[in-house]
């Protein structure tokens, strides 16, 4: 019995729907021409085109009787939602009493077969945006069953300093009951602002005045006596070998002659002899020594020692010349 009634009540709704049809004229003739275009797309079976001419002949000139048939179009295309809100449209302008009673048949009989959509926002932050593909969803919509096609939909959620979100969600075609929930975005990092830190120069805070007599100098002093020391020494042993020379020449004065104390000049000539080379020792060492303390003394000046401390927001910082 339902299968046959069902074919039966479709096709007496269609039929009152082109009876309709024919009674309504569209004022326009861009609106006629679209509703027209409809009508033949629908009897080709070219359902989405057909419903296509007719919204844009609704929106050039909305008339009770195009939304009707959108509606109708709409629903042929399994677009429930969609015909549903067309029906509905339908009563608040629809003064004809036929067609007011096949909108409201077809608003009840649409309304148990509707799917929804609830898009609940978890934590709602300030500035928080969400979107249907990409079309805004009003906060009073949100964490609400809305009526709507089936099909997939992208929902995404924005807001200032937080990271985006995006979900997906599918809604069958009708008895649907949907439910996707936009979670608490998450924060982004905030770059802390470069502040510019002023440094100032290094000052010194102690600086060591150079020194005549260096370490180096001192030692120049030190071989200085030594040469010194071996000078006198040098004069001193040159000064006795040559008395022990005129020594010796006194008691043997002549060379041809005989001399009784030749053995104790002999003696006196060679201890003199030695005692000369000892003082030309002490005076080679004399002369070295004075080199070595002239050039110790005239590279060992003092150089520029100076010490700076500079304190620096990462720490101490110390330079020195030296």
């Amino acid at each position: 019995m339902l299968n046959r009634r069902q074919p039966t009540s479709i096709a007496a709704i269609s039929s009152l729907l082109i009876a309709l049809s024919s009674l309504a004229h569209a004022q326009s003739p861009e609106a006629a021409q679209l509703f027209d275009d409809g009508d033949k797309l629908l009897k080709q079976g070219k359902v989405a085109e057909a419903c296509d001419a007719f919204e844009s002949s609704n929106r050039i000139e909305p008339r009770a009787g195009t939304l009707i048939r959108l509606g109708d179009c709409r629903e042929r295309n399994n677009q429930l939602a969609s015909a549903w809100s067309a029906f509905k449209d339908a009563l608040t302008r629809v003064k004809d009493p036929k067609k007011q009673a096949v909108a409201k048949a077809r608003v009840a009989a649409l309304e148990p077969r509707l799917s929804h959509l609830t898009v609940a926002v978890a934590s709602p932050i300030d500035g928080l945006a969400v979107t249907r593909d990409d079309k805004s969803i009003d906060a009073g919509l949100w964490n609400k069953a809305i009526p709507i096609d089936g099909g997939s939909y992208a929902i995404a959620a924005t807001a200032p300093g937080a990271f985006a979100w995006h979900g997906t969600a599918t809604v069958p075609a009708e008895h649907g009951d949907v439910t996707i929930t936009v979670p608490k975005l998450a924060a982004t990092p905030v770059d802390k602002p470069i502040v510019a830190v002023a440094h100032d120069s290094p000052k010194p805070i102690e600086q060591q005045p150079a020194s005549v007599l260096t370490t180096q100098r001192e030692i120049a002093i030190g071989v200085a006596g030594v040469g010194v020391a071996a000078a006198v020494v040098g004069i001193v042993l040159g000064n006795s070998a040559k008395s022990d020379q005129t020594k010796a020449y006194a008691m043997c004065p002549s060379v041809t002659a005989p001399c009784t104390a030749a053995d104790a000049a002999n003696a006196l000539i060679s201890t003199g002899h030695t005692r000369a080379f000892e003082a030309d020792a002490a005076f080679g060492v004399a002369g070295v020594a004075a080199i070595a303390a002239v050039t110790l003394w005239l590279t060992g000046a003092a150089h520029e020692r100076a010490v700076e401390v500079a304190i620096d927001p990462h720490g101490v910082l110390v330079m020195g010349r030296f």
